[in-house]
């Protein structure tokens, strides 16, 4: 996906489009009016009181028309820009989650990328139509005033768009560093405030640091870099605007003196004026083009694909694997295996550190797609949306109870009131749980009140089949056991993987006990 004028065009509404550029010419003509009111002060010099007044009274009105066109064209790309900042923000979230990406990547890509993004293309496009606008207007007067004079003053001052026709991939190639310095250097920068306890009791402070540093240095190096070439662009530019000045003066004079063209000193003026911002606004547009150019490769944003899953609706809640292996490369995770968990069932799979558990609970739940063989719940290829998977860390974020419970989504209370009965949290959240707030930076709730509140989410669904990953990692003995007991009581097909359990309830239960061993092979 690139972002682009067509991406503006279709993200940003057609009304507006239209209005900004109705706004945009009228809006561009300060210059224009400037050239026309000086170049006519010569003839005002002989004119008559009433001439003089009607000239004054059309370069006020010039001035002020020019004044509130610019200032819509101003007010309307503001709005343009805040709609196309939403849609892009939008567009990158939306992107790094269907995608998984690492967090410091998607949060770089949207704080560092997005806002580089609206500086350098967005309020860029703004300034290149102001100036371009600017500069045609510009072309017209000195046009329009003596065209042979003006061709050639015209013709000069497009000479400083030469340097940037050489200079884009260059100033890309300067951007794409930048953008990938940095993303070293939010990244350096995330692992030293998360490792402030293992760094400060290792005193490790300066050794750590100067990774930071080292990042820190590069990306502000490729910074500089960038700016620099844009400087150098524009000095080029500001070189060629030079000849484009004097030797269009030069030939005016020449032609004044010996009579050609009808030049006069009145359009010589104006087209010296006008057609002096006509340089400047070029060169105003090829520096904005460099900036463009040096984004290229940040709006360069992968396709994103469409987050709904179809939900499926299982009458059968068994759990099959059909000779299912899982391998990364040369590494095996999971040898062939060939098994059948009923409906209703319940199972918990153990097994040494590194064995392949989590991996095995991913191709369960659907997230992963095994080398060989086929994972099917129910009759159908297991899928995110067909089973309830809940991990060993909590995911709630700041808001109520309900707010974390129904994530958005339509239930009513007496449901919601349910599942916390299910899971014996209707009581020990207070009078009204429903309501109570939830902060993942407080730590409020214990370590089981927040599994206990992730498996009433899961259970809201209705979803048959309930996988759990080490749910019971950091809870005591206590509320490990509690946890259990009400997992196996459930009427869904349960399978838990875990390192730590109690033989004495799996029995008690009539829990399945399956082990993955260290060979990789599930018994």
């Amino acid at each position: 996906m690139k972002i682009n004028l067509q991406w503006l065009w279709r993200h940003v509404p057609r009304f507006e489009l239209v209005l900004l550029a109705l706004f945009a010419f009228p809006g561009s003509f300060e210059q224009v009016a400037n050239g026309w009111t000086f170049g006519q002060i010569p003839a005002m010099v002989a004119a008559q009181a009433r001439e003089r007044w009607r000239f004054v009274l059309i370069a006020v009105g010039l001035y002020v028309g020019t004044y509130v066109f610019s200032f819509g064209f101003q007010f309307l790309m503001q709005d343009v820009i805040r709609r196309a900042n939403i849609a892009l923000k939008s567009t990158m979230l939306r992107g790094s989650f269907a995608s998984g990406e690492d967090q410091n990547v998607g949060l770089n890509r949207m704080t560092g990328d997005a806002v580089k993004i609206q500086d350098q293309y967005f309020n860029v496009i703004a300034a290149i139509i102001t100036a371009a606008c600017t500069a045609i207007a510009c072309a017209w007067l000195v046009f329009t005033s003596n065209w042979q004079l003006g061709l050639i003053k015209i013709a000069f001052s497009f000479l400083a768009m030469l340097p940037m026709a050489f200079g884009a991939k260059f100033m890309a190639r300067l951007g794409q560093r930048w953008s990938s310095a940095n993303a070293q250097t939010v990244s350096a920068a995330k692992d030293w405030l998360a490792g402030r306890v293992d760094v400060i009791q290792y005193r490790a402070q300066d050794t750590f640091f100067s990774r930071v540093f080292g990042a820190l240095k590069v990306s502000e190096k490729r910074q500089q870099q960038q700016s620099n070439g844009q400087l150098l662009m524009w000095t080029i530019s500001a070189l060629f605007a030079v000849i484009s000045f004097f030797v269009p003066l030069v030939l005016g004079f020449w032609f004044l003196q010996h009579g050609l063209f009808a030049v006069t000193a009145s359009n010589l003026i104006v087209i010296m004026m006008t057609g002096d911002s006509i340089s400047y606004n070029v060169r105003a547009v090829v520096q904005y083009w460099s900036q463009i150019a040096g984004t290229r490769e940040l709006r360069q944003l992968p396709e994103v694909p469409d987050l709904r899953v179809a939900s499926t609706d299982l009458q059968d809640s068994s759990v099959a694997l059909n000779q299912v292996a899982l391998s990364f490369g040369d590494q095996t995770i999971l040898r062939p295996t060939t098994l059948r968990l009923a409906g209703g069932s319940k199972s918990l799979i153990s097994g040494p550190s590194g064995s392949g558990k989590s991996s095995l609970l991913s191709l369960l739940s659907g997230w992963r797609q095994p080398t060989a063989g086929q994972v099917q719940v129910g009759a159908q290829p297991a899928t995110p949306t067909s089973v309830t998977y809940i991990t060993q860390q909590p995911w709630l974020f700041h808001g109520t109870v309900r707010d974390n419970l129904t994530l958005g989504q339509d239930f009513t209370d007496a449901q919601l009131q349910s599942v916390l009965a299910d899971v014996g949290l209707d009581d020990e959240l207070g009078a009204d749980p429903l309501t109570r707030m939830v902060d993942p930076q407080q730590n409020e709730l214990s370590g089981g009140q927040l599994q206990r509140l992730m498996i009433a989410r899961g259970l809201l669904r209705k979803r048959p089949v309930l996988l759990l990953d080490e749910i019971t990692a950091g809870l005591d003995d206590a509320n490990a056991a509690s946890i259990r007991d009400l997992l196996y009581h459930l009427p869904n097909t349960v399978v838990e993987v875990a390192h730590h359990y109690d033989p004495q309830q799996l029995a008690a239960c009539h829990v399945q006990h399956l082990q993955l061993t260290a060979d990789h092979t599930l018994a």
